[in-house]
């Protein structure tokens, strides 16, 4: 049997874990600039309010409800999901993990719902963080189960009638773009689809969507999940909290992009041949530039001076700019890169002890406990996120206190 385990209404119950004036309230969390909603708790829910809106066509309702509106505090909510499968994990149950907030795990053909309360119950006491848990014979029909379970009592088991009410669009695998095919053949629900014919199956909804309709039916067909496309490129942008009119803060913001994509490179053993950058001007217009790095790499400081060397070509004196990125491409294993014979690079190797050297200060104190120079340091272009919680689980400045008072 598969268990889904998913966390329920993830980033805002980060936000109540620690601030709980927050809990039973309507909140929602914000994107970069304060901009459009990415997360809402239950309450939030209830009131209509829609995943992926600009925050401001909202405004009258927040104020009506008393709605919480916080900036996106990513630092605390991968952390929190490091905790909560840190606690998963002490049950020595076979683990996927399928995204930030979701984990499969196999279950006990017998006892299964008694474990999921287990589990359950110590991801609450030792997280704070409220899960719901969907058990099945096939990964699909536990993520079934785990919708239900979201609107029950928190645990599920799968039973057929299950499939009798679920629209096609909501199957796992299946989704809204084959919504409007599978309605004109009159197949409206789950429980539809799996009487149709294999065949026709195959011929419409392709062999993966067979093995959708074979999960269904309760075969297993996903054991593993499905592993993506190796990654093509790695994309670092974002607005800029205020406008920006000069050189300096220009090379500052992708100076600091640069940084991002390249520890990621790193974090994913890559290095790369191929650098872009763009900014956006405020009216709407936007300038890119590239250039082919003759020996592929993730060393920072050489991709923030190739960077900086494209900006000064881009930058127009006297434009406001709005946006700023950095994408890296032609993506090498750093293990099967290509050395270049004629390359004057003499120093590949103390580059390599460096970068390796400043990862591990940065991972043993905290992000950005070392950066460079080019990165800058007031960064007034930064995006807002002035109603942003403090990092309660990864800086110690911003750790909560109790303070006594004597009496």
């Amino acid at each position: 049997m598969y268990a889904l385990v998913d966390c329920n209404n993830f980033y805002a119950s980060c936000e109540q874990v620690f601030n709980p004036s927050y809990r039973g309230k309507p909140l929602v969390v914000l994107s970069s600039n304060d901009g459009c909603i990415v997360a809402r708790s239950k309450e939030a829910k209830k009131l209509g309010i829609p995943m992926g809106t600009p925050a401001f066509e909202h405004k009258s309702l927040f104020l009506q409800h008393n709605v919480i509106a916080l900036s996106s505090n990513f630092a605390l909510y991968g952390d929190m999901s490091y905790r909560v499968i840190e606690t998963i994990k002490t049950f020595d149950l076979p683990i996927e993990i399928y995204s930030v907030d979701e984990v499969f795990l196999v279950f006990p053909e017998k006892g299964g719902v008694k474990l999921a309360k287990e589990v359950r119950d110590r991801v609450l006491q030792w997280t704070g963080i409220t899960v719901s848990i969907g058990i099945a014979p096939t990964k699909t029909l536990a993520k079934v189960a785990n919708q239900k379970a979201k609107k029950r009592n928190g645990i599920v088991k799968y039973n057929p009638d299950l499939l009798k009410d679920l629209p096609v669009e909501e199957i796992w695998g299946i989704g809204r773009r084959l919504k409007k095919r599978l309605h004109g053949y009159r197949i409206r629900y789950a429980d539809e689809l799996i009487r149709a014919n294999d065949i026709w199956i195959k011929k419409h909804l392709s062999v993966t969507g067979l093995r959708t309709v074979m999960e269904l039916r309760e075969t297993p067909c996903i054991e593993h999940l499905e592993v993506g496309p190796d990654r093509k490129s790695i994309i670092s942008s974002r607005s800029f909290g205020r406008a920006v009119t000069t050189l300096n803060e220009l090379k500052e913001a992708i100076g600091t992009f640069t940084a991002t994509a390249a520890l990621k490179l790193r974090k994913e053993s890559l290095k790369t041949h191929f650098l872009l950058i763009f900014i956006h001007e405020k009216r709407f217009k936007s300038e890119t530039a590239t250039i082919h790095l003759p020996l592929a790499t993730s060393y920072t400081p050489d991709l923030i001076e190739a960077a900086h060397l494209l900006l000064e070509g881009m930058y127009q004196n006297g434009v406001t700019y709005k946006k700023g990125g950095v994408m890296l491409s032609e993506l090498v294993s750093e293990k099967e890169s290509q050395l270049d014979l004629f390359s004057k690079d003499k120093q590949a190797s103390k580059k390599s002890q460096v970068i390796q050297a400043l990862d591990q200060v940065n991972t043993h104190f905290g992000s950005k406990t070392l950066s460079f120079a080019a990165e800058g340091i007031d960064k007034k272009w930064k995006s807002n996120a002035e109603k942003r919680s403090p990092n309660y689980t990864t800086c110690w400045e911003e750790i909560p206190s109790v303070i006594s008072k004597d009496k």
